[in-house]
């Protein structure tokens, strides 16, 4: 949850804005979600229209700040486990496949065994010369 506090000449507003899902890679927000442009542009908001003989608490900066760093990590975690389970799907199709080839060739090469066997000659080509 971001909380922003801007102080005018009228007084003190608090915003609450709280935000669920992720963030697209270039830092841009989607329906419903914050993202790291709208984070600098609530900061600097925020430090701009901050009072002088009470300025922002240091410790809820940080802590926003170190909630945002978290957030993008779990969101490049997510990125990545997303890969993973794609270049997994890929392989365990590419196991089927040669698991297949592999019957096939085992097949064709009992076939070739027993006509061998049957007519016994030998499977390899004569060269005339």
């Amino acid at each position: 949850m971001t909380t922003v506090t801007s102080t005018g000449s009228t007084g003190t507003t608090t915003n609450t804005t709280g935000t669920t899902g992720t963030t697209t890679t270039n830092g841009t927000s989607t329906a419903g979600t914050l993202g790291f442009n709208d984070y600098i542009s609530l900061l600097t908001t925020q430090l701009k229209n901050q009072d002088p003989t009470a300025p922002t608490d240091n410790a809820q900066m940080v802590a926003q700040m170190a909630q945002f760093s978290t957030l993008s990590g779990i969101s490049s975690l997510n990125t990545t486990a997303s890969t993973i389970q794609t270049d997994l799907s890929s392989l365990s199709t590419l196991n089927t496949t040669m698991s297949a080839i592999s019957t096939k060739l085992d097949s064709i090469a009992a076939s070739q065994k027993a006509a061998t066997a049957a007519t016994g000659t030998t499977a390899a080509a004569s060269t005339t010369a």
